[in-house]
């Protein structure tokens, strides 16, 4: 009889044991995916990486026809032209909508906020364009079809284009072997896309910049690709950490968002995903998690970080570099897919955060920029943030494939489960560190067309006054002018002072920048004289401080005032 209660009782624990196991979520680790993860599909619906088992990247051309595909599968689709490139390539953006949408206008009518996903902006880094060709064909054939319920989704695979059909052939130096051919990181010019957010000094950060001005997205995601790191994540997620942004957007992507989204990707589709940095190297255990560590600075030069400045949601998605090819592209598909569910999910919230927002920046403006209590962050850090557990290998060695010329992973490292590495310092928290008195207004000289239009071309309102302007306020005088080398680049640096004008004169013609604007932040940040990376350091002001003697002399004052009031009777 004991042997016989002891035998159901083992049965019975078995049971349990297989039903709490049949509610446990398999985590893929290293190159795992599931099998058939990415569904079948006729074959003129299939992705370049799909047709090649995942060996070669989308060209633009086949970009094109893809789209003309799913053109004849759908009445959802939409293709927006955001720019030709230097080469005469053209741009696509994808909208997908339910009905469908084919201008801004209808966006805004329907009432549905925009997502706006965008890939190769370094097409070495090409997974996020081959995941989000994935994600548009299960929007417009209707497989996620109740996120256009709530959602008008914008996608740009490829937006460095020239970059992308400069082709060379793979030398393994970001991790993986594959794909075996790919575009190169720059433009057609040399240029870093990724570092041309405040400067736009290229016609395809030009063309993004219209596109995002006049669709209005509410989130925007750029996907990217680590190089060989020792995380144990399959994807990595980061939101706009310049200081001076607005911090309501931030702090619900941080606090809200970014955890639920996190849950969700290891739901649903088996991954562990967690914050954009990197671990103190050549050490284990790791002793810290770091921003910096993974270039991610509190600059505005990113277009991530860039675009928090319009008060909106913004996301930076990194893969690590030594996964095969279809892991990389199944994590970025997995995070991406997941997002939309959940900002569907929350569109009505997420809208009246980034009109709070909106709302707040005027509001703030109107009541203490002419008082001088509004102040506003020109620089930051990353500070603490408290203890976390990291996933982490030990090793992750280069090594050749065995009987190839194809540099790939030494077997044994960055593979199988990661350990868990407890209390590593979180320092990923953006903190201001230098601030400066925000205007009620920024007048600028009539000489000064080309820099109203380059804030116009970051969707700031800027007018011409049609009378003389008698204005109370700042201005700036340098002492000198140096170029500072910053992460490959000779920024501009001004050394000065401001002093108080009880009146000075602006003849009619002149450039007047309102700061009750809900770009205000973003406003400041560019023209502020000592802002870490606003014009002055981006070279945008060079020919007008070298007209002027800045650099030969000093005591030039910059050419911006900062208006505190207007005088009675101008």
């Amino acid at each position: 009889m004991r042997i016989r209660r002891t035998a159901s009782l083992l049965v019975l624990l078995a049971s349990l044991a297989a039903a709490t196991s049949a509610h446990q979520t398999r985590i893929y680790w290293a190159d795992e995916v599931p099998t058939g993860w990415a569904g079948v599909w006729a074959p003129d619906l299939l992705t370049v990486a799909e047709r090649t088992h995942y060996t070669r990247t989308v060209s633009t051309i086949q970009l094109h026809e893809w789209i003309a595909a799913l053109k004849l599968k759908s009445d959802k689709v939409h293709v927006v032209n955001m720019f030709t490139s230097p080469m005469r390539k053209v741009a696509p953006a994808i909208v997908i909508g339910s009905p469908r949408i084919t201008s801004p206008q209808q966006a805004r009518q329907s009432g549905k906020p925009v997502v706006f996903l965008l890939g190769n902006i370094h097409p070495p880094e090409s997974e996020a364009a081959e995941a989000l060709m994935m994600v548009a064909r299960d929007l417009a054939t209707g497989k996620h079809k109740a996120v256009l319920d709530n959602l008008i989704v914008m996608i740009a695979p490829v937006y460095n284009v020239d970059g992308t059909d400069t082709f060379v052939t793979q030398d393994g130096s970001l991790g993986s072997e594959t794909p075996h051919i790919q575009g190169i990181r720059e433009n057609s010019q040399g240029l870093d896309l990724n570092r041309d957010a405040v400067k736009l000094a290229t016609v395809e950060g030009n063309g993004l910049a219209r596109t995002l001005n006049t669709w209005d997205p509410l989130l925007f995601l750029d996907g990217h690709l680590m190089s060989r790191v020792n995380h144990g994540y399959a994807n990595t997620y980061g939101t706009t950490t310049v200081p001076a942004a607005a911090p309501g957007p931030r702090d619900y992507m941080h606090d809200v968002l970014f955890p639920a989204v996190r849950e969700m990707t290891r739901k649903q589709f088996g991954l562990e995903v967690f914050s954009h940095a990197l671990a103190t190297p050549n050490t284990f255990p790791p002793q810290a998690w770091s921003h910096d560590r993974a270039a991610w600075t509190v600059e505005a030069k990113f277009v991530v970080n860039d675009y928090g400045l319009r008060n909106r949601f913004a996301i930076i998605t990194e893969t690590p570099g030594q996964p095969t090819f279809e892991r990389r592209i199944y994590a970025q598909y997995a995070y991406v897919t997941a997002l939309l569910e959940y900002v569907a999910a929350h569109a009505k919230d997420m809208q009246a955060i980034v009109k709070a927002a909106d709302d707040k920046t005027v509001a703030d403006v109107l009541a203490g920029a002419e008082a001088g209590t509004l102040r506003n962050f020109l620089d930051g850090e990353y500070q603490s943030a408290g203890k976390i557990d990291v996933l982490a290998y030990r090793t992750n060695e280069p090594a050749y494939k065995p009987g190839t010329s194809l540099m790939s992973t030494k077997a044994g490292t960055a593979s199988g489960v990661p350990e868990t590495v407890h209390n590593v310092d979180d320092l990923t928290k953006p903190v201001g560190t230098r601030t400066a008195w925000v205007p009620r207004a920024y007048l600028l000289t009539a000489d000064m067309a080309d820099i109203a239009e380059k804030l116009r071309a970051h969707n700031i309102k800027v007018t011409v006054t049609d009378k003389a302007m008698r204005v109370e306020g700042e201005e700036f005088v340098i002492d000198t002018l140096r170029k500072v080398r910053s992460a490959g680049y000779d920024m501009t640096t001004l050394d000065g002072a401001f002093r108080k004008v009880a009146t000075k004169e602006f003849p009619a013609g002149s450039f007047y920048v309102d700061m009750a604007q809900p770009m205000a932040n973003a406003t400041f940040y560019y023209l502020e004289p000592q802002a870490r990376d606003g014009f002055v350091g981006w070279w945008v002001f060079d020919e007008h401080l070298k007209q002027l003697g800045a650099g030969n002399k000093s005591g030039v004052v910059y050419p911006v005032f900062k208006v505190k009031a207007n005088k009675a009777g101008s």
